[in-house]
């Protein structure tokens, strides 16, 4: 992984608490279904995915 893309980790992590935070919030107040639903696994793997790299993960090699 390349240095700058190892210092957007932030962005991604930020990026994807608040779009697990929107659609939680649909969910909670009955507005939403199955697309939160997706949408709030979408942002946890962004959080996920986020610290990965900041801990300096490379991906998956052969």
């Amino acid at each position: 992984m390349t240095t700058p893309a190892r210092n957007t980790w932030p962005v991604v992590i930020t990026l994807g608490g608040v779009f697990t935070l929107l659609n939680l919030t649909a969910l909670v107040l009955r507005d939403g279904g199955w697309p939160e639903i997706v949408g709030v696994a979408i942002g946890i793997a962004l959080v996920i995915v986020g610290f990965a790299m900041q801990r300096g993960w490379a991906g998956v090699r052969r």
